[in-house]
């Protein structure tokens, strides 16, 4: 996030203020299907050719601090084991012993030199995976040693941050993040700790939640408290990268310059947050904005000088979704990590107003789930300041295989020229 890029949201936001109809040229969007987001026939193109095929937020690196250190991860619908391995490396694996399929582990996270099914005591290496002892060897036949070896699981780290991906062939996680990966440059990541998490069962789709914080087309209608509403969304400058990943920086109202001693919209200074600080490095313009960051397929990231949620939407089924979110900041001096049961009142008071956020969000969520299975409503408008949403879509079709998606339900690739490379 150099000053080029700052530079470049500046200008965008100018457009935006000042712009009466969308770009010239830009295309036309036709309804997305809302078989997208009720059919099972999609869900089972997600589950079957998506989820399988991209890189997802995992957890963080300090969780298995030591060689041995192992959590389990399930949000991807099958057991996986991330284990620090005796050199240091993150390594991922399915937890399924490849005896007769009992979890290698059992416990959320713990520590072992050797990964031991607690049923048989098959016994496998935590460097790669190999299969090291089997008791009573001698009543099996031919037993292909190599064959039975822990299948991996691509495991790549970030800032800290721990993605894995199903797909052994997928591209480096650096690549596959691309330019997306420099808008977190500047909060030294590798420095945050959880501060606290929650974590919410919401009944719709988990598309239906990502929408939600794609667009600020919704923001003065839902978050308004007394009339006033902290961004002004008609200077929303978006951002789209390659392989799904985006960008929206919204300046604040009116109403919130004032309230924060600001010139302007465009009068970006560092302001003061009282004892939940800052991060040095963070620019001015992340404190007189809404900065967030989108990870394709399911990760929002709404950026803040002194730390940011993850906001994490799990498919459980086609109508039922896991919404979680995670909040990272640099720890109190003197501290290696905060104590969520027990968390300063500053912290406490973070906590209760981003929370009211999100269940203002949330109170859209099931409803709009039950209009979307109405014969009311048979596809879905989206306008320009909503092209993150086209976005994700497109780039889900793409990582699906559109050959494979009935056409009445594909999306037709249309943002390309407006992609950053």
């Amino acid at each position: 996030m150099g000053p080029e890029l700052i530079e470049k949201i500046k200008a965008d936001m100018a457009y935006e203020f000042a712009r009466t109809a969308p770009p010239d040229g830009f295309p036309a969007f036709h309804d997305i299907s809302t078989e997208r987001h009720i059919s099972d026939e999609f869900y089972e193109l997600e589950q079957a050719h998506l989820w399988p095929k991209t890189w997802v937020l995992a957890g963080r690196s300090e969780d298995v601090p030591n060689p041995g250190d192992y959590v389990t991860f399930d949000d991807l619908g099958v057991p996986i084991l991330i284990v620090r391995g005796t050199d240091g490396e993150i390594n991922g694996y399915y937890n399924t012993c490849q005896h007769r399929g009992a979890p290698v582990v059992r416990d959320p996270r713990g520590s072992s030199r050797r990964l031991r099914c607690q049923y048989h005591s098959w016994t496998y290496d935590i460097d790669d995976g190999a299969l090291v002892s089997v008791p009573d060897e001698r009543d099996f036949v031919d037993l292909d040693w190599q064959e039975r070896c822990l299948p991996r699981v691509r495991c790549e780290t970030l800032g800290g941050f721990v993605f894995v991906n199903r797909d052994l062939d997928a591209s480096p996680l650096i690549d596959w993040l691309g330019t997306a990966a420099d808008m977190f440059t500047p909060f030294q990541t590798s420095t945050l700790r959880e501060v606290y998490r929650e974590s919410r069962i919401v009944p719709c789709n988990w598309k239906v939640t990502a929408e939600a914080f794609l667009e600020v087309y919704h923001f003065r209608h839902i978050h308004s408290h007394d009339g006033v509403s902290v961004l002004d969304n008609r200077g929303a400058a978006m951002g789209l990268y390659p392989n799904g990943h985006s960008r929206m920086i919204t300046p604040y109202s009116k109403q919130n310059l004032e309230r924060s001693g600001l010139a302007s919209w465009d009068d970006w200074r560092h302001l003061n947050h009282g004892q939940l600080g800052a991060i040095d490095t963070v620019p001015a313009m992340v404190d007189c904005t809404s900065t967030a960051i989108s990870l394709f397929p399911n990760a929002i990231i709404p950026l803040g000088s002194y730390g940011f949620p993850i906001n994490l939407f799990w498919p459980i089924d086609k109508r039922t979704t896991r919404l979680d979110w995670i909040y990272y900041a640099v720890p109190p001096e003197g501290q290696d990590r905060f104590d969520p049961s027990d968390l300063p009142d500053h912290w406490s008071a973070r906590r209760a107003v981003y929370n009211q956020i999100m269940a203002e969000d949330e109170m859209n969520m099931a409803p709009m789930q039950r209009s979307m299975e109405s014969p009311a409503l048979t596809g879905i408008p989206i306008n320009y300041q909503e092209r993150r949403i086209w976005h994700l879509h497109e780039e889900i079709d793409r990582v699906i295989g559109p050959d494979r998606i009935p056409e009445r339900m594909r999306m037709q690739q249309l943002l390309d020229p407006y992609v950053e490379r």
